[in-house]
């Protein structure tokens, strides 16, 4: 954990890939250093990433400017289309008593595919780990966009479903290249807006696009300032041009630090609470689904043999012949490899279990797909799939198709309670016999029933707390999940309908539509903060998780299906550590723009946003050393 002292600000930054946010961070820094261009041209330019950039020259003469030491291994300089920043990493300058710490992200839509993004996602976290708090998350977008791609949606989408709420406060836009759009937002304001409200929509969490949150730059007057020093010349026009968009920018900057510095710091460790107890209800999705329709399976098996002791009329000899509930068991098998099927075609149904018998990519190493989910888009990436999303090999669109890592077999066993099997051989009745037998068959009936009922209740709280702490909801992976078992009863049907009992697909819809109804109750609940709508903690998930282990019939298996999902994630992705290197430090004291930040707090008044215990209000120099006590 990096140990903060009285005066840090660390401020994460993303964008999708190309939007120039190394270059927006080397711009910053020089933008807070130099009030004015001609002051930045009088003294030496420092940057604290390598970049290079293609301009013309007087004589339309393409030339191409390097800046900072291209050696430098994080940048990529050569692959159009991929994220140049290849891992996180950390910029720190002084400013005056303050230190600014920037943290570099990989771009979002990198062309190596939404595998790559989700490493990049799963690296931020990582890296952001090393620290205490996050004072800003910025996100930098163009001004001109329209429209926002399909890819960047999704992309935010999964960034803000690991934040926790308490983030929101935290996050503001920087659009950069705004000197065609009159430092405006231009055609992308009304686009994240709409993105925004959806969001809010879908979580009840809203994320504000005003002055305050949005902040316009141009970062080519700092091109113009690595192009004069290369030794490209201008007209005057263009450099009284550029001379005005750096002053617009340091103004822009200015705002941007100063509303940073005084809003309540993000707590690091809510969102790293929030994805550890993520992970526990991502990953029991699939088993607990997989118990739901077992559970039904076997609720189904007691109530065929009560039908078949009531129907006993033979001798003692036969009743005892049906003395035992026949259930089925989990069997479940590492596959030690993920593999892409197909769940809508060429299936078959041996001894109740349905195969799925098209393996389209057999050994599919494919990253960032999650598994048994199916209407996943990180799929259009695996190799059986075609560029317009359908598969190669079966013909079917991808959003059929799904990963697993693990196979499930259906085992029959034989459940013989020895209390009452000695119970009835001490009667010696028939009718005796068979009233103990029946009593027994509705004993585990109603022990699976209460089971089935703990479970629901236990997943809906996991719900709940995704839905309560994160800023996006997460795609409802278990409602696809019982989807998925309703496909396949509905498979086994076809396959021998009148032999099928629709009890089992009755009792699988029914778990759906009672999940989803008190989904909805939860989402009106916490969009009209309901005070009797409790708060869920990640204490009470790893509590609710081992109260589905103790469950006395089904939690074994439970517990089983979780270490295999655990041990299929080890085979699916890949382990990337992010090595905290020796960060660039710039010294230079820049007090005046930090007087120009601070300049005009005299009361704790102009800052409502700010807590009293974290600062000290006596005197201006005494308010920032006082800010990062608590």
């Amino acid at each position: 954990m990096t140990a903060p002292t009285q005066n840090e600000t660390n401020i994460l930054l993303l964008g999708e890939t190309g939007v120039g946010k190394s270059t927006f961070i080397n711009a910053f820094y020089n933008y807070l250093r130099f009030d004015t261009l001609n002051e930045a041209l009088s003294e030496n330019m420092e940057v604290l990433i390598p970049s290079k950039f293609t301009i013309t020259d007087e004589n339309y003469e393409y030339k191409t400017i390097k800046i900072g030491n291209n050696d430098d291994s994080n940048e990529e300089f050569d692959n159009t289309g991929m994220s140049a920043t290849q891992t996180c990493r950390e910029y720190k300058f002084d400013l005056g008593d303050m230190i600014v710490r920037l943290i570099d992200s990989p771009g979002i839509g990198d062309t190596r595919g939404i595998d790559k993004d989700k490493e990049n996602f799963d690296n931020i976290l990582k890296f952001i780990s090393h620290y205490e708090y996050l004072n800003g998350i910025c996100i930098l977008l163009k001004p001109n966009n329209a429209r926002l791609t399909v890819l960047f949606r999704f992309c935010i989408q999964e960034l803000l479903s690991h934040l926790h709420k308490s983030a929101k406060d935290n996050i503001v836009f920087c659009f950069t290249n705004c000197r065609g759009t009159l430092y405006r937002p231009g055609d992308t304001l009304p686009a994240l807006q709409e993105e925004l409200r959806k969001l809010e929509q879908r979580s009840g969490v809203e994320i504000k696009t005003k002055k305050d949150t949005m902040y316009c730059f141009d970062n080519e007057s700092f091109r113009f300032l690595a192009a004069s020093k290369g030794g490209v010349r201008f007209e005057e026009m263009d450099e009284t041009n550029f001379t005005k968009s750096w002053e617009r920018s340091v103004e822009e900057s200015v705002r941007l630090l100063k509303y940073i510095c005084f809003r309540n710091p993000h707590q690091v460790q809510d969102t790293l609470t929030l994805n550890e107890a993520r992970k526990i209800v991502i990953l029991l999705a699939k088993p607990i689904a997989n118990i739901e329709q077992l559970i039904q399976i076997n609720i189904n098996l007691i109530k065929d043999r009560q039908n078949e002791i009531n129907s006993c009329t033979k001798s003692i000899r036969d009743l005892n012949k049906r003395l035992y509930v026949p259930q089925k068991a989990l069997e479940s098998k590492q596959l030690g490899y993920p593999r892409t099927i197909c769940t809508n075609c060429n299936t078959e149904v041996v001894d109740n279990k349905t195969n799925y018998k098209s393996h389209c990519h057999p050994h599919c190493y494919l990253n960032g797909v999650s598994v048994e989910v199916v209407n996943n888009v990180a799929l259009l990436e695996c190799d059986a799939i075609r560029d317009d999303g359908i598969c190669y090999e079966c013909g079917c669109s991808y959003k059929v198709h799904m990963h697993i890592t693990y196979d499930v077999d259906y085992i029959t066993i034989k459940v013989v309670d020895k209390t009452v099997e000695e119970q009835i051989k001490n009667k010696k009745t028939f009718r005796e016999q068979k009233e103990i037998a029946l009593k027994n068959c509705e004993k585990l009936r109603k022990q699976q029933e209460s089971e089935k009922k703990k479970i629901t209740e236990i997943n809906i709280k996991f719900a709940q707390f995704l839905r309560q702490s994160a800023i996006a909801t997460f795609n409802d992976t278990y409602a696809e999940y019982l989807d998925h078992f309703i496909r396949e009863e509905k498979i086994k049907k076809s396959h021998d309908p009148a032999n099928y009992n629709d009890a089992i697909i009755e009792g699988l819809e029914e778990t759906r539509n009672e999940y989803l109804t008190k989904i909805e109750i939860i989402k009106k609940a916490i969009a009209t903060n309901d005070p009797t709508n409790k708060l869920i903690t990640p204490e009470d998930i790893k509590s609710y998780e081992e109260e589905l282990y103790s469950l006395k019939i089904n939690g074994a298996a439970l517990k089983e299906m979780k270490s295999l999902a655990e041990r299929g994630q080890l085979i699916v992705f890949k382990q990337y550590q992010s090595k905290i290197s020796n960060y660039k430090s710039a010294r230079k004291s820049s007090s005046k723009i930090f007087n120009r930040i601070f300049n005009g707090f005299r009361s704790k008044d102009d800052y409502p946003n700010c807590s009293d215990s974290r600062f000290n209000f006596d005197t201006i120099l005494e308010y920032l050393p006082g800010y990062w006590r608590n």
